[in-house]
């Protein structure tokens, strides 16, 4: 009799410990979810890979887009390369341009809306070396000037404020480039202070720098813009978006150290 209550109450534990053991197995399986899939988002950059687009990369290589169930192509732009237009036609559902770029837009009726500005100053100014006489946009009188499109109308701005017309000074459109900067053949470039201007200072050259603020013209910068249909057909997107920018944003501001190996996995040549 004792042989059996003693079998008994070890079978038992066996039992209660099989059950719970189970149990928990079960538990743990039925909490776990399906990984989220991700919805893909693509932004059209004003310019090629570059510091400029620092918060994009952190939200990108920290997970912030993922985690908002986003996964973001970073698209780079250049010179020639018109964001409002493409993410019109369908190329890219969010974009980055100048807030003066969007102004224009919206006035020639073109169904884009700002949805954030990153930049609340524009660090777009124009440069001269040092020794060229150039030092105030007075001096652009006869002279070239290398602008981009995405820079004429801060360009215009600044001379039409000081009573100069556009066909009192030449206009080229050229990519960044160092040693075409430093010839002096285009004397007066439109440059991102934080970009091209920085590049040449670090290399060495004396320039003259001009802010357009100097002259009354304050305008936003990289601004996020979408069309009016993804605004109202997809909000949610668009604050996800957001979101992880803003966030990535942040991060890049608060710990700036840390962007240069992340820009680099855009552009090793930066």
């Amino acid at each position: 009799m004792n042989k059996i209550a003693c079998f008994s109450r070890t079978s038992g534990k066996r039992v209660l410990l099989l059950l719970l053991a189970t149990f928990a197995l079960s538990a743990c399986t039925s909490s776990e979810k399906p990984p989220r899939a991700l919805t893909s988002v693509t932004v059209q950059l004003r310019w090629t890979h570059d510091a400029q687009f620092a918060g994009f990369y952190a939200a990108d290589q920290n997970g912030y887009y993922a985690a908002e169930g986003l996964a973001a192509t970073l698209i780079p732009g250049g010179p020639e390369v018109d964001s409002p237009t493409l993410v019109l036609k369908g190329a890219a559902q969010i974009g980055v341009a100048g807030a003066d770029e969007l102004i224009l837009a919206r006035a020639e009726g073109k169904p884009l809306r700002a949805i954030a500005a990153i930049y609340r100053r524009s660090p777009l100014v124009f440069i001269a070396l040092a020794d060229s006489g150039i030092a105030r946009p007075q001096d652009f009188v006869g002279k070239t000037v290398r602008v981009v499109p995405a820079h004429v109308p801060t360009l215009h701005a600044v001379t039409s404020r000081i009573g100069i017309r556009p066909d009192q000074y030449n206009e080229v459109a050229l990519p960044s480039d160092l040693k075409l900067f430093a010839s002096g053949q285009v004397p007066v470039w439109g440059a991102y202070l934080n970009g091209l201007a920085l590049t040449v200072q670090q290399a060495g050259y004396q320039v003259n720098i001009i802010y357009p603020d100097n002259y009354g013209v304050h305008l936003y910068a990289d601004t996020l813009f979408a069309t009016d249909d993804l605004i109202a057909q997809n909000p949610d997107l668009v604050q996800r978006f957001l979101r992880a920018t803003l966030k990535g944003w942040t991060y890049a501001v608060e710990n700036p150290t840390t962007i240069g190996p992340m820009v680099v996995k855009y552009n090793p040549k930066t």
